[in-house]
């Protein structure tokens, strides 16, 4: 909610966008190619500095922002990135080990949970 109501204060808006192959596609036929490329662009911020965060709730107006920005029928908006300078904690991440996160196969508890991907076999079989 913050970010919606403070959006007018970010220093830059950057709009994640794709070109379909005919105009009367589905834009969401494409989503899996536009994400990794914001995922570059999270990564880049970042190390630069700068804060970044997609959002889709604009995209409940794509339409009126399609127009806005007077993008070509064959190119479909997916994303707002707003582009900034941090407020408050921006330090280091900290993330779970993989061990808690990660499971082989099937999720079937902490018997199947990976232990240590050091401990694969060539061919991902355990030993």
């Amino acid at each position: 909610m913050w970010q919606s109501e403070h959006l007018h204060e970010v220093p830059v808006l950057m709009v994640a966008c794709g070109i379909l192959d005919e105009p009367d596609q589905d834009p969401n036929m494409y989503a899996s190619s536009i994400w990794p490329g914001i995922q570059n662009l999270l990564l880049a911020a970042r190390a630069m500095g700068l804060g970044a965060t997609p959002t889709t709730f604009v995209m409940q107006y794509r339409a009126e922002l399609e127009a806005l920005l007077e993008l070509p029928p064959r190119v479909a908006a997916y994303a707002l990135i707003p582009v900034g300078f941090p407020l408050g904690r921006f330090g280091p991440l900290s993330r779970l080990p993989v061990e808690q996160l990660l499971h082989y196969d099937r999720w079937t508890g902490r018997d199947n949970a990976v232990r240590s991907t050091a401990r694969r076999r060539p061919g991902g079989r355990r030993p």
